[in-house]
Formats: structure tokens, sequence, C-alpha cells
């Protein structure tokens, strides 16, 4: 039997239209997709009917397959000789584990490609009217995780947040935002810095809250998972640069909600 192959496939934010066209080439050969769970049901629906469909997806604090799991069925698929598609939301390369699934699929003999995807780290402040870098305001941006592994909290990118000039953009940070605040204030940073919460980037049911580190527990109570921090000065720019707030794709973007 031959063997077959596996492609790790960045889904981008939600938003079909961000999709690569080579994503969508892809899906076309697909026997069956293993599906996280934040990858939206518009580009689910965009798979061929003939596409078997396994959900795999790991949530906060609900039973989920384990990665170790997910591994193993990759390898078990692509060994039956299936063409097998692992659909990643945003970036698999980008806090997805598309790197330990590449090397252990490689190191087991499997053929493997990485299809990139538009990250939640870049398109969510976008579409928030943010630039990550612009002249006067920010030279350099960093991307960082709240959590390390084991689901403890990620301390080690707070010194970030006292450097001027920077943007620092926070994946899966909203349940940690007390800590953050917490933390951040103990070591010297302003309970004044600029921060953004955006919730549900690209989708229709997209939200953006205004804030500052002071509020930034109290503001993040009830926004809606997923969402993304970006902590700068940069964040003042959305007053101007908010051309989706006033555009009749309001309705495709989603709800922004400004809250100084």
């Amino acid at each position: 039997m031959r063997k077959g192959r596996v492609y790790l496939i960045g889904c981008g934010t939600g938003d079909p239209e961000l999709l690569t066209i080579k994503a969508l080439k892809i899906f076309e050969k697909l026997d069956i997709a293993l599906i996280d769970h934040l990858v939206s049901d518009e580009i689910v629906e965009l798979l061929p009917k003939k596409t078997k469909l396994m959900y795999v997806g790991k949530q906060q604090k609900k039973t989920s397959i384990k990665q170790e799991d997910i591994n193993k069925i990759l390898l078990e698929f692509a060994k039956s000789g299936l063409t097998v598609g692992r659909l990643k939301s945003g970036d698999p390369y980008i806090f997805g584990r598309g790197g330990e699934e590449t090397l252990f699929l490689l190191d087991n003999g499997i053929e493997v490609e990485v299809i990139p995807g538009v990250s939640s780290s870049t398109v969510a402040p976008l579409y928030a009217g943010i630039p990550l870098v612009m002249r006067g305001f920010s030279s350099s941006f960093s991307v960082v995780s709240a959590y390390n592994a084991g689901n403890k909290f990620n301390r080690n990118w707070l010194h970030f947040l006292k450097e001027k000039n920077h943007t620092v953009v926070v994946l899966m940070g909203l349940t940690k935002s007390r800590q953050i605040k917490e933390e951040a204030l103990n070591i010297g940073v302003s309970k004044d810095i600029p921060v953004a919460i955006i919730s549900n980037a690209s989708r229709k049911n997209q939200k953006v809250i205004i804030t500052n580190l002071d509020k930034l527990d109290e503001d993040s109570k009830n926004v809606e998972k997923p969402a993304v921090l970006v902590f700068g000065e940069v964040v003042n720019l959305h007053k101007k640069l908010q051309i989706y707030k006033n555009q009749t794709s309001l309705k495709t973007f989603g709800e922004m909600v400004w809250k100084s």
C-alpha cells in the first residue's frame, strides 16, 4: 500500500476570504481532515463532500484529545495511504504546535507539507485599526503567548511592556488578564499603557475594546474568546485608522465596540 501524505494547513482567523489559494487547492486532495476547534464553519464548508471530518481541537477546561494522540492519528492515517489535512487556525508554526507535528511525522517517514496561514497576531490589530509598527509610535513588535507548557502563566515577556516604541501582541491572554495586570504593575509598567482587546478578529462577531493596563482585568470580563491583546502607543491610532467601522463591510467584519 502506498504511503500517504500529511498537509498542515493554516486556515487563518476565520474569514474564508483570507484563506490562501494554495490552501483551497490542497482541500480538493484531502481524504480526511483533522480540524482544530477555532477553524470557522465557513472554512470547513469549503472542504469537498468526499472529505471525512474529524474534530480534534483542544479547549481550555474541557476534555480534549492530547497532542500525542493527535500525532499518532495523523501517522496511522498517513500509513494507511490517505491524504490527510491538519486544519489549524492562524498559521501552523505560530503557537499552533505545527512544528511538533511536522517533526514527529518526518521522524516516522511521512511526507509533510506546511501551508502558511494568516495569524491573528497581525490580522487582529489590522482590523482594529492598529498598525503594529509606525514611525513615531513603534519601530518593533513582539508576539507572545500568555501560557507556557502545562497551561502555566508565562511572565517572561512582561518586561517588553516597559520598552519605548515597541508593540506587544499577546495570544491566549484573555483568561490571564488579571495576572498580566498585577505582575506588569509590580515590575513598574505604567498603568496607563494603552491596550486593545480584540475578540473574534475578522469574523462577523468581531468586537474591539480600547482600554489601558489599569482597567484590563475589568474590561476583559465577558469578552468572547478567541481574543488578542495589543499593548503600546500604536493602540491610540485606532481613532484615525478604524477604516472597517464606517464602511458597509461592517456586516462582514463585525461590531466594533470602542471603550476609552
